[in-house]
């Protein structure tokens, strides 16, 4: 119970990085849990936390390429490999992670329908697209929007960016998975949350 624990803090340090204003402590989170997973568990050859990392690494990169290719799969497999070479059972590898992975998507669901989003790595991303001088606002009311059409500026997976008329906004999708470019149209605004969903071509 202790490795599905460990390695589950680990995954939700990466999430409250990800979605919500304390970066640095989930950042420090994961990182202390996974080392401790580790550790625990009488790590002999240090190069497995590598590929463990390089894993993670590649799921994180995942999130910023449309679908779930290659990458993520490549991420998975690296994290399967660690773990299997530090427990030395598969099947306690893909327990603890299958565990761990359920856990941290129950709270990925939550935190998205409390209006979080991936804004900490946008920032990164998206830097100098989401300037004041490109028009990007997020904060006051945005009832005006509603029924109006854009196009998306960023994946939404299901958050990310939209622009309506000459401004960027937060938005969040109806659910699915929208690509860049794509037209969509704004179907409720609650407060300075936008949902959008992606406008059908006739035919």
């Amino acid at each position: 119970m202790l490795n599905i624990a460990l390695l589950t803090l680990g995954f939700i340090g990466l999430v409250i990085a990800a979605l919500t204003p304390k970066s640095t402590v989930g950042a420090a989170v994961s990182l202390v849990s996974f080392l401790a997973y580790f550790l625990v568990n009488d790590l002999s050859e240090w190069y497995m936390i590598i590929v463990f990392i390089l894993g993670i690494g590649l799921l994180i990169l995942e999130v910023f390429i449309p679908g779930f290719g290659i990458i993520g799969m490549t991420g998975i497999g690296l994290i399967v490999f660690g773990l299997y070479q530090t427990l030395g059972d598969l099947t306690l590898a893909l327990r603890d992670l299958s565990i761990a992975f359920i856990l941290t998507i129950g709270l990925v669901v939550l935190l998205i329908r409390r209006g979080y989003s991936l804004a900490n790595l946008n920032k990164i991303v998206l830097k100098n697209d989401l300037s004041t001088t490109r028009g990007f606002l997020s904060s006051q009311d945005q009832s005006s929007l509603l029924e109006q059409t854009g196009k998306t500026v960023t994946f939404l997976r299901p958050t990310g960016k939209a622009q309506f008329g000459e401004e960027i906004y937060d938005v969040l999708s109806n659910g699915e998975h929208i690509e860049k470019d794509a037209e969509v149209e704004v179907v409720k605004v609650e407060g300075s949350k936008i949902i959008v969903r992606r406008v059908k071509m006739n035919g």
